[in-house]
Formats: structure tokens, sequence, C-alpha cells
């Protein structure tokens, strides 16, 4: 467990930059870089046996900006799956094979068959999912993918996101009992709600709690406990305005309009302080 977490911050470290406005005990909240050059990192999936260290050959290449998984390396064969929303999408020492579904939440759990609440995720479960992508040849986006996918997009890009599905997860890694982690619907409410906080909290100075939609922070800890790294939207609003609010994870906003108000020492996201 602790491996895992001490990947996810190096991963953190490597493309962001603290908020010193909000930081506590030696942890802060990151926001991604504006950066320079390629979009595109690997993520090389390890450790799911960890005694025999076996199943190493998974491969998600991941858009550095928004944290979007475009699809996945077989490292056997080198050859690069990627979702059709991504069909431009290249990677360097790879052969690319565009699947016939895109990366979406609406499209992955229709495929899939499942919901993100009804998804249990331990070892024995991504076991399965990495035997599923290895064994997988063709661009059909299959049941079995789209699973694995879920699974394998969940415990790397949305725990890099939020702490709290890392926490959630990294419990179950050293748990003998094949204990499950299953995403709660606050944790689903944090992923559909990533861009709105990465437009608010930057405006976090010290307000006594920060609300946006159904999620509320009342403190530093809270927020440090919940989030990890957010998205620079200055730098890229007009890039991720393309995606579609719902099916993604909710990005900045593209009209440039202030999100982030203090009201009563409450910092607001502008459209639930509108609502209310």
């Amino acid at each position: 467990a602790k491996t895992y977490v001490d990947s996810l911050n190096v991963i953190r470290s490597a493309i962001g930059t603290p908020l010193q406005t909000i930081s506590s005990g030696g942890t802060s909240l990151l926001m991604i870089d504006s950066g320079t050059g390629d979009n595109l990192f690997a993520v090389d999936v390890r450790g799911i046996d960890p005694e025999e260290g076996r199943f190493n050959n998974l491969r998600l290449i991941v858009e550095r900006n928004n944290l979007y998984v475009t699809g996945f390396v077989n490292r056997t064969n080198n050859v690069f799956y990627r979702f059709a929303d991504f069909s431009h999408v290249t990677f360097p020492g790879t052969t690319a094979v565009t699947l016939s579904g895109d990366s979406s939440y609406t499209t992955l759990q229709r495929v899939a068959g499942i919901s993100r609440t009804g998804m249990q995720i331990n070892r024995h479960s991504l076991t399965t999912s990495y035997l599923d992508l290895m064994s997988h040849s063709g661009t059909s986006l299959t049941q079995s993918v789209a699973r694995a996918m879920l699974r394998f997009v969940t415990v790397t890009a949305e725990a890099l996101r939020f702490r709290q599905i890392q926490r959630g997860f990294r419990t179950t890694l050293d748990d003998l009992s094949g204990r499950s982690y299953v995403m709660t619907a606050e944790d689903v409410d944090l992923t559909l709600n990533w861009g709105r906080l990465s437009s608010v909290l930057p405006d976090y100075h010290g307000q006594d709690s920060v609300r946006v939609g159904r999620i509320s922070f009342g403190s530093i800890n809270a927020i440090l406990g919940s989030v990890a790294l957010i998205l620079n939207c200055h730098h890229h609003a007009s890039r991720v305005a393309r995606m579609a609010s719902d099916e993604f994870p909710s990005m900045c906003p593209a009209d440039g309009r202030v999100r982030g108000i203090t009201h009563n020492k409450i910092l607001w996201d502008s459209s639930t302080l509108g609502a209310i």
C-alpha cells in the first residue's frame, strides 16, 4: 500500500506545483503545471502480484494536462489500444489500434454492464482485469475491456486527482481477507466536479468552508483529505472545453467567468451560490 501511495505522489510531483495557500503538515494541494512539449505520459501498472512480480506488462497512456486515460499498451507486443475519442493520439514505439468505443464513463459503464458504484476493486479483480487486457485483440470495445479500464482508471487517474479515492483503495492492498474498494456516491460526485473544484480551490485563502454543488469542505485538512491534484484552468480552458459535460468529469469553464465567490466567510462555486 505504501508503494502505491508513494508512486502516486511521485507522479503528482512530476506534473504539478503545490498551492501554498492549501498546505498543511507537509501535504499540499497541487495544480497541474502549464507545461510544454509532449502532453502524454505513461503509467506502468506493477505490483498486482507482489510476491512473484508478475503482471507487469500493462501501460496506461495518460494526457498530462487533464489526466484522461487515452488507452492502454500491451507491452508484450507494444500494441496501443486507444479509445475512439483519442484516435488522433500516438505514442512512440507502439502500433495503434483504435477501439470502437470512447473513453467516457457513460460508454464504459454501458458496455461494462455495471455502474461505478457497483464495481468491486481489489487485487483479485485487478488481476482478472489485467489478464483481460493482455488477451485482448482487435478493435471491439468489449465488456471485459470496459470493466478492466473502469477499474484501472479509478485506481490511477482518479486516485491521482483525489486522495479520498486513493485512501479508499489503498486499505484493500494489505487486507488478506479479500475486502474490496467500492466507489461511494460521494467519490463519484468528486470525480464529476473536478473542473468546478479546480476553478474554485485556487481562490481559497482561509475561508471558513468551501461549497461546490453538494461538496462541502470545512477546513484545509478536509480539502487535502479529499483532493490531491487540480486542473490548471487558466491554461487549459480552451483545450478541454470540447469535452461533453454529461460524459466526462466537468472541466474548467470555457467562458473565463470567475467561479470562486466569498460570501459570509464561505468560498462558493458561483453556480452553486446562484442556485441557492
